[in-house]
């Protein structure tokens, strides 16, 4: 028996039902899970791309517009991922946000939201509506959050660089935050193929304090009668139901998390001695045979009205975003026009700026708080020059019906996706900025001079299709 699963086996023993399960799973590759983006396509053409690659999937049961890939050796390799069809994410992960249920027209947190997939699955809930805070402590790690958001084309995302733990946002302003807090990370043990191993019991009760710190600050920001999504994707009680039990008290009551068609345990009761709050029982456990997945812990709260607090006006933090909404609508109108698309689509817009080279583009209920600096406010439109961003062009392509290039032949599809320049005698575009189709792929900006076509694609969203 691998030694670091032995150790997972031994450790929590009194609650893993089947150790011979346990264990063969824990060997065996997660299997691949994707959500389809409803912004850029539906699941019956994500479905279609899938068999034509003659590849194993289905339905995810329990989550919507979702499938599950047995095998597939590179699933961020693919054409449609580029543009934004799906994204992918740890099957069980997906709990988080089934269990937080984010409805249209609320404000939600998310309070540690690097790498951004349980955010994207967020802001899609809200169907255009509402706003998600997604907050980020490292500050390293915001890049591949907005190249997530950018490549799925999302409008009602802000993002913040703070400590969890003591962002200073109002009291009581949220109707639901998420608390996907930093663990152990025993459950994805499997993902990285047994080069993880077990950490200490030492470190859960390191982390476990944080962890406490960021329940705590969720449960002064959410409003009363607001739900609490705690997750972690890991094993330890220390992690998970002992800092529910040290921190909630009478702020809250745990609500059933339980979700049809996906098979859990409840959430324990009581640990090597220590009796917690029996509404635990409402959390759910998911052991990675239970449903081939991940491990995963999850629960929810609903916030009482008890020990509520005020900020006094010395406490409020009155630091005004250096993000500012744009006093005209000009470069909104210019990019209509300029790419032939109906002023409607983007009547429900509103431009930002933040120093001096993008402009930004988020839905009118997307609005910054005040008290706290926000890094980016919904998808970047436009530079300050007038060279449009291949996220807007991915996101409203289907809309433009002028300045576009449609792409027939796969090699100048392989050359556009490379970054490369091409020739193109034959196309009878305008010099200038372009975006560039390829059948029912929306691929983004490009520029066409002296019958050359120049790729703007960019560096991170490049590759070499098979």
């Amino acid at each position: 028996m691998n030694d670091p699963i032995k150790q997972l086996l031994d450790r929590y023993h009194s609650f893993i039902d089947n150790a011979k399960a346990f264990e063969h799973f824990m060997v065996k590759p997660t299997p691949t899970c994707l959500t389809v983006n409803p912004l850029k396509t539906t699941s019956n053409a994500v479905a279609e791309f899938l068999q034509k690659q003659n590849l194993s999937f289905q339905p995810v049961s329990w989550y919507p517009n979702s499938f599950r890939i047995e095998q597939w050796e590179k699933p961020g390799l693919t054409l449609p991922f580029v543009t934004g069809w799906y994204n992918l994410q740890e099957e069980i992960s997906l709990s988080a946000v089934q269990t937080l249920d984010p409805q249209p027209q609320e404000n939600i947190l998310d309070l540690c939201a690097a790498p951004g997939g349980k955010t994207v699955q967020i802001a899609m809930r809200l169907k255009g509506t509402g706003s998600v805070i997604a907050n980020e402590i490292q500050f390293s790690r915001l890049s591949s959050l907005r190249a997530m958001l950018d490549r799925m084309g999302l409008s009602n995302v802000l993002t913040t660089n703070y400590d969890g733990c003591t962002i200073p946002l109002r009291y009581h302003s949220f109707d639901r935050i998420l608390v996907d807090a930093p663990c152990s990370a025993e459950g994805v043990m499997r993902k990285a193929k047994s080069t993880l191993k077990p950490k200490n019991f030492s470190y859960s009760l390191k982390i476990a304090k944080k962890q406490r710190k960021l329940l705590d600050h969720a449960l002064d920001l959410v409003k009363p009668g607001g739900i609490i999504v705690y997750s972690t994707c890991t094993f330890a009680p220390e992690e998970n139901e002992a800092v529910i039990d040290a921190v909630l008290n009478n702020r809250g009551e745990l609500e059933s998390a339980k979700i049809s068609n996906l098979k859990g345990m409840p959430g324990l009761r009581h640990w090597e001695g220590k009796q917690f709050r029996q509404d635990l029982g409402h959390a759910q456990r998911y052991l990675p045979h239970f449903n081939n997945t991940g491990g995963f812990f999850v629960a929810r709260i609903r916030r009482s009205h008890a020990d509520l607090k005020q900020r006094t006006s010395s406490q409020e933090n009155t630091q005004a975003t250096l993000l500012q909404p744009l006093p005209n609508n000009s470069p909104l109108n210019w990019f209509t026009n300029y790419f032939g698309i109906d002023a409607k689509v983007l009547s429900a817009y509103q431009l930002w700026i933040k120093g001096k080279d993008k402009i930004w583009l988020g839905e009118k209920q997307c609005q910054p708080p005040s008290q706290i600096l926000i890094q980016t406010l919904g998808m970047p439109l436009i530079r300050t020059t007038y060279k449009p961003t291949t996220a807007a062009l991915q996101r409203f392509g289907s809309e433009i019906t002028c300045n576009v290039i449609e792409l027939e032949d796969w090699e100048k599809l392989q050359c556009f996706l490379q970054g490369k320049s091409q020739p193109l005698t034959n196309s009878t575009s305008a010099s200038g900025y372009v975006h560039v189709r390829y059948g029912q792929y929306e691929l983004g900006c490009g520029l066409y001079k002296n019958g050359m076509l120049h790729s703007q694609l960019p560096k991170f969203l490049r590759l070499s299709l098979n």
